[in-house]
């Protein structure tokens, strides 16, 4: 069975898609089958991967939400990458934002994935920065959720927010609907050590969130670059700080899933 992880924030520029596409590529090329979700209206996971992007995901969710018998096989893609696919998404995700925002169902994403779970050892959710519609449902259908935060004044904002949504609040996932899934951890982005903005933030997502924080990720322009090519950090600099960081998180990700 497949372990499902959600990359999400209630804040956006924290590097999500990013974090969901390297990690991703990362498990993979350490021989797990991978699947990515591109559940953000932006659709950029396939663009980063030198893909075009498909209304795959909004098919999917209408298809499921609509009752029709659909094979969510038909829109997945292979992204040329051993053992990494992708569901992918574009600006019509956005209509599967509103229609499930509608829809009182909160397993939809969970029931639409079930047919994959046999398939992939990891399933991995990249979201938008909303609460509700895809974000919600695929936190739901994960049995993990991954935190990326830039290394910013207030950066613990949106994490307090995602947490009140997941377990904290009455209306939250785990009090309202029974989810008992887990935070796999808070990945400090765009450390830069020149400021003392960025020690002062991960000092303070220590101080709230203790072993729950992963090892940080430098600002890094290779990682901007990177996405111009088409290409994953491991493919365009695999000797570069930033593959290396990001090589050292997903091995504790692997441990602790």
């Amino acid at each position: 069975m497949s372990v499902n992880i959600a990359v999400a924030n209630h804040k956006g520029g924290v590097a999500k898609t990013t974090t969901t596409i390297t990690v991703a590529h990362c498990c993979a090329l350490h021989g797990y089958r991978v699947l990515i979700v591109d559940g953000d209206p932006q659709g950029q996971c396939s663009n980063v991967l030198g893909l075009p992007s498909e209304p795959g995901l909004f098919r999917a969710i209408s298809a499921m939400v609509s009752g029709v018998a659909d094979d969510v096989h038909q829109w997945i893609r292979k992204t040329g990458r051993t053992n990494l696919d992708i569901l992918p998404g574009n600006d019509t995700t956005a209509m599967a934002q509103v229609m499930l925002g509608a829809d009182k169902s909160i397993d939809v994403i969970d029931n639409l994935l079930h047919p994959l779970r046999r398939e992939y050892d990891y399933i991995f959710f990249d979201t938008a920065p909303s609460a509700g519609g895809i974000q919600e449902r695929a936190c739901y259908a994960s049995k993990f959720v991954l935190c990326p935060t830039a290394t910013e004044y207030l950066s613990s904002d949106g994490l307090t927010q995602l947490a009140g949504s997941l377990w904290t609040k009455s209306t939250s996932l785990k009090n309202q609907h029974g989810w008992d899934g887990a935070l796999m951890g808070v990945l400090p982005t765009f450390y830069d050590e020149s400021t003392s903005v960025s020690k002062e933030s991960l000092d303070q997502l220590k101080t709230q969130f203790g072993r729950d924080v992963l090892p940080r990720i430098h600002r890094a322009t290779a990682l901007r670059e990177c996405v111009a090519e088409g290409k994953t950090i491991f493919e365009y600099a695999p000797a570069h700080r930033a593959s290396q960081e990001y090589e050292t998180v997903t091995a504790e990700i692997i441990r602790r899933s």
